[in-house]
């Protein structure tokens, strides 16, 4: 009989993914910083071409933190997929032979997930939220002058919410599979669901309606999509 892993074997694991995935992302890291300025030159011009958004810099450290935030984003997003199959890698010893061959095809399926929310955000809801904020300034007589640093973070403030919500039905299935989540309990838990995705949708957008119900539309095809998928992942549980 094989002899059951201690704590310090776990942990000595663990930090050896820790540390697979610092290195991957200091790789990833030196490739983002030289990124920047295309990356950055294309945000300026993507939603007004003809004449570029002007940023501004309000403080002496503006340009270094928007590069260096800029630099981590990139390669955040670049060690997506090493970070995944370094979770995989570890969790993988703990699974048994049946979880083992289930479980690997959620991980692309969560990448794919997540890049279906990323390009919603990025060519639907966040267009629109610039072009109704630059009609407001306009209306009230104002001149459109932005920080850098405050329109990035008003992007990543849109963008990133958006596409983590398109993650759903991944931690549905994952919960079904345990056990903790029902198809009798999401038909019970519908209406209020629904109160939570209005007012995700609202938060995520502009106030304005037509914005919010662009973006509830995909909210609740996943939602509604999860009571096949808990069915499905709740049998094969059984």
């Amino acid at each position: 009989m094989l002899a059951q892993p201690s704590l310090i074997d776990h942990l000595t694991e663990l930090r050896r993914r820790i540390i697979y995935v610092l290195i991957m992302f200091a790789i990833a890291l030196v490739g983002g910083i030289a990124l920047v300025r295309p990356v950055l030159s294309y945000l300026q011009q993507s939603y007004s071409p003809a004449q570029p958004i002007l940023w501004n810099a309000f403080s002496p450290f503006d340009a270094l933190q928007l590069y260096m935030q800029t630099g981590v984003v990139i390669g955040i997003g670049a060690s997506v997929p090493f970070i995944l199959l370094q979770v995989w890698l570890f969790v993988k010893p703990a699974l048994t032979l049946k979880e083992r061959k289930s479980v690997p095809w959620l991980i692309p399926f969560a990448l794919l997930l997540f890049l279906i929310g990323l390009a919603f955000s990025w060519f639907i809801v966040f267009p629109m939220a610039v072009q109704f904020a630059s009609t407001v300034t306009r209306s009230m007589g104002l001149v459109e002058t932005y920080g850098a640093a405050q329109y990035i973070q008003f992007l990543i403030r849109i963008i990133l919410p958006l596409s983590l919500a398109f993650e759903y039905p991944i931690v549905l299935i994952f919960l079904a599979r345990l056990g903790l989540v029902t198809p009798e309990r999401l038909r019970k838990s519908r209406k209020f669901a629904y109160v939570i995705l209005v007012t995700v949708s609202t938060i995520l957008t502009p106030p304005d309606f037509i914005s919010a119900f662009i973006v509830l539309i995909p909210l609740v095809l996943l939602f509604e999509a999860s009571f096949p998928l808990a069915k499905w992942a709740h049998k094969r549980k059984d």
